[in-house]
């Protein structure tokens, strides 16, 4: 007694059931899952020259920095700076209510190990990336041409 075989037809369409049922299932789940926002990251940001590694170091140099001011009550954690969207810099110590962190532009740098130049290549953005309290990624992108001004 021979067993069951499919027709062509019915061989196609179940393939083509196999290959569409993933497919809308996907397309379902992207239309019905809420569209979720990164919340915007309150912080003062500017380019400027600092002491570098401190005021009080008898070696200490005046470089171009970022400089980034928490002027909230929160602490921020997970800190990640990023220049023209290709150099990074992370720093590791968790920020206070209330301090400054300044970071030599030179210290930025990409995937690659390539130190951000800023003496020739223009600074168009950047883009400060922190854990706030709650454990959401606040994220201020912040596009001015006066960033490179200060520079100049």
């Amino acid at each position: 007694m021979p067993g069951r075989t499919l027709s062509r037809a019915q061989l196609t369409l179940a393939l083509i059931f196999v290959t569409l049922i993933p497919f809308g299932l996907v397309v379902f789940l992207y239309t019905q899952m809420p569209d979720y926002r990164d919340p915007v990251l309150d912080a003062d940001v500017a380019i400027a020259p600092r002491a570098w590694p401190s005021e009080a170091d008898p070696n200490a140099r005046v470089v171009p920095c970022l400089v980034l001011t928490n002027p909230t009550q929160d602490e921020w954690r997970e800190l990640n700076m990023s220049i023209n969207d290709q150099f990074h810099f992370f720093d590791p110590d968790p920020v206070p209510p209330g301090k400054e962190v300044h970071v030599p532009l030179k210290f930025f740098h990409t995937k690659g190990n390539q130190f951000y130049p800023p003496d020739r290549q223009e600074l168009k953005s950047v883009t400060i990336y922190a854990q706030i309290p709650s454990g959401a990624r606040a994220i201020l992108h912040i596009e001015d041409p006066s960033l490179d001004a200060a520079l100049r």
